[in-house]
């Protein structure tokens, strides 16, 4: 299964265009890929404020099917 995920306010605290504080949502998403599901990353977060964002899947180890 593909799954869209938004960021802000979902996966972090809602402080954009910083990151925010962890939320507990990376064990959960990192259970789902663990499943076999693809994450996508969809969020209205582009050019540094993305790579921002990629960035916090990559340190917590979260492979993003697309973002």
């Amino acid at each position: 299964m593909y799954i869209a995920i938004d960021f802000d306010g979902t996966c972090v605290t809602h402080e954009f265009p910083k990151v925010g504080k962890e939320i507990g949502a990376a064990p959960v998403i990192r259970q789902l890929v663990e499943a076999g599901h693809k994450i996508i990353l969809f969020t209205m977060r582009d050019n540094d404020t993305l790579k921002d964002a990629e960035k916090w899947f990559m340190d917590n180890n979260i492979p993003l099917f697309a973002s």
